[in-house]
C-alpha cells in the first residue's frame, strides 16, 4: 500500500566516464527504465541520490545528470557532496583529480580539479535550498514554476544564487518568509504573473 515502502536508490552519477573512474558498474538506460517503472507502476516512495565532487564530475556533467533525474520525477532527490570515509577506495583518486578534503571527519570534498571551492560552496547552498523547497514536499506547484522554461538545474541554480544574495543564509527560514521569497523571485526576478 502507499506509504509502506521507500527505496533509497544510489545513482550517484549518470556520467559513464565518472562511473568508470570510480569502478561503478551501472547501466544508465536500465536504471532510468527501472526508476520510471517504479514511479509509474508502484506505490514505492523513491529517494534517489546524486553526489557532487566525484572524480572527473564537473558542474555541467552533474547538471545533465540532475536534469535526467528530475525528468524521472522521483519523490525525493538527495543532493550530496562526496565524503572520503576511512578505508574507501575513493582516496586513490585524490592526487590525479586534484581532490582537496576537509581535515576533519567526515572528510567532505572541498574542491576537485574540475570544481572550484567556490562552486562547491555554491552547490552546497543549492543542495540545502533543494531540501527546503523540493524535498520538503510543501512546494510542489511552486517547484514546477521554478523549474519551468529552462533546464531544471540551471533554473534551480538561478533561484539558489538569488536566494543567497537576497538572504545570505541557508538555514532558519520561517515557512512564511520562504513563501514570500519564492513569490518575490518568481514575480520580480523571473517576471511571472503574480496570479
Amino acid at each position: 500500500p502507499p506509504g509502506t515502502l521507500q527505496f533509497e536508490i544510489g545513482i550517484q552519477s549518470f556520467n559513464p566516464e565518472v562511473q568508470a573512474t570510480i569502478s561503478r558498474k551501472q547501466d544508465n538506460d536500465k536504471a532510468m527504465d527501472n526508476l520510471r517503472w517504479l514511479r509509474e507502476d508502484t506505490h514505492a516512495h523513491l529517494h534517489v541520490d546524486l553526489i557532487m565532487g566525484l572524480p572527473g564530475e564537473d558542474i555541467d556533467s552533474f547538471a545533465r545528470g540532475f536534469d535526467q533525474l528530475v525528468a524521472l520525477q522521483p519523490h525525493e532527490i538527495q543532493l550530496g557532496i562526496l565524503k572520503r570515509l576511512r578505508g574507501t577506495p575513493i582516496a586513490r583518486h585524490t592526487e590525479a583529480h586534484g581532490m582537496v578534503y576537509e581535515s576533519d571527519p567526515p572528510y567532505t570534498v572541498l574542491q576537485t580539479a574540475v570544481v572550484s571551492r567556490a562552486d562547491m560552496q555554491r552547490f552546497a547552498r543549492l543542495a540545502r535550498y533543494w531540501d527546503l523547497v523540493a524535498n520538503s514536499g510543501r512546494f510542489s506547484r511552486t517547484l514546477a514554476l521554478l523549474l519551468q522554461g529552462s533546464l531544471p538545474f540551471a533554473a534551480f541554480l538561478a533561484w539558489s544564487d538569488w536566494l543567497w544574495q537576497r538572504s545570505g543564509k541557508t538555514h532558519e527560514f520561517a515557512h512564511e518568509a520562504l513563501v514570500d521569497l519564492l513569490f518575490e523571485h518568481l514575480t520580480q526576478a523571473r517576471g511571472l504573473d503574480a496570479q
